[in-house]
């Protein structure tokens, strides 16, 4: 008879999560920079159709400005993405090599959670739900529900999603009211779209100085055991 396979020991190592918190903080800041030039060219196209009048260079002027400010705005979110995964990951990774235990599912998953369509709209919140409990657990804080913060970063993040899905069909409009509340549908999708950002930064922070506080006090890697492939 083969003797049963023995587990493996698999390693959470702690890593200074601080240089990639720092870059998905600067990220999030030129992001959020990027939104305000959105909406100020929004606010300017807003202020262009209600004129009587509309010249073809204003017009040729305002969709140039308004392409700019929403390819900067492309750009910053794709780094933002990047930098909140590879912070997921790491955020992870360092909570379980500090003991915790009970996560869900492993840092890999809850980082390429973002990614992955209809997942999206649960995991990367079970996550950093997750997360934000067992690693203020970890120092003793006395677990609760949903904080706060965690639920008003998800709303405008869902809500963010939303209307980028809607924004694309009202745009469609030909005449000038159907393009004017196109307008103001952009202008919401932007303000959910910056404050989003701006909870993910506070949350980024405070979850990052936490770990790194732990870390200082004397932190432990961890092992977990794992059955071995036959």
């Amino acid at each position: 008879m083969t003797a049963p396979a023995l587990p493996k020991l698999k390693t959470y190592a702690y890593a200074d999560i601080r240089p990639v918190a720092a870059m998905t903080k600067t990220f999030l800041v030129l992001y959020g920079i990027a939104i305000l030039a959105c909406m100020v060219a929004t606010l300017l196209q807003w202020e262009l159709l209600t004129q009587a009048v509309i010249t073809p260079e204003d017009a040729e002027a305002n969709d140039g400005l308004m392409r700019l400010t929403t390819y900067l705005r492309i750009g910053t979110y794709i780094l933002v993405g990047i930098s909140v995964m590879v912070w997921t990951y790491r955020a992870h990774v360092n909570a379980r090599s500090h003991g915790v235990f009970g996560l869900t599912s492993e840092p890999g998953i809850y980082a390429f959670s973002y990614l992955i369509p209809f997942a999206n709209f649960v995991l990367p919140f079970q996550g950093m739900k997750e997360l934000w409990a067992h690693c203020f657990a970890v120092t003793g804080a006395r677990k609760s529900g949903t904080p706060a913060l965690l639920g008003c970063w998800w709303a405008a993040w869902l809500l963010s999603l939303i209307l980028g899905v809607y924004v694309n069909k009202v745009l469609k409009a030909k005449d000038i009211p159907g393009l004017i509340y196109g307008t103001q549908i952009i202008l919401v999708f932007l303000a959910c779209s910056l404050a989003a950002g701006i909870l993910l930064w506070v949350i980024v922070s405070r979850i990052s100085a936490h770990q790194a506080e732990r870390q200082a006090q004397g932190g432990v890697t961890r092992t977990e055991g794992v059955a071995a492939n036959n």
